[in-house]
């Protein structure tokens, strides 16, 4: 277990040095990683689809918040900033060996700069979106 931590810090290491994105689907084989879990759910705020976007976080996420709490929260954040245009990979961050912080830059219509923080867990062998901040 300490050498596939090694190797999973050596490579987000590398991958955060270099600006790339890291690719952590070699050490889980056909599921995503971090940035494209992160991404996927994402989209799904991006999509005003907030129910949904509860449905498909972490347990962490939903035994804190009910469905009904979170949309509320969740439209009341991201509907005065207007749609998305752009979303840049700041970093992503390996904080213990079943949670990664993943950082986004971020230009939505009626906010030129704002930075989105998406904690993942691992839950049942892949990430799971466990916590979402915007600043």
């Amino acid at each position: 277990m300490k050498a596939v931590i090694a190797v999973i810090f050596v490579a987000l290491f590398a991958a955060t040095a270099s600006a790339a994105p890291v690719r952590l689907s070699q050490f889980s084989p056909g599921k995503a990683t971090p940035d494209e879990r992160a991404r996927q759910w994402l989209t799904l705020l991006d999509d005003g689809d907030y129910g949904r976007s509860w449905q498909e976080s972490g347990n962490a996420l939903r035994s804190r918040e009910g469905a009904a709490t979170w949309t509320s929260q969740i439209k009341a954040m991201r509907e005065p900033l207007g749609a998305m245009t752009s979303r840049n990979l700041r970093l992503i961050e390996l904080v213990n060996s079943e949670r990664v912080v993943v950082r986004y830059d971020s230009v939505f219509a009626h906010q030129a700069a704002a930075q989105e923080t998406v904690t993942l867990g691992l839950e049942n062998g892949g990430w799971a979106v466990i916590d979402y901040a915007l600043k």
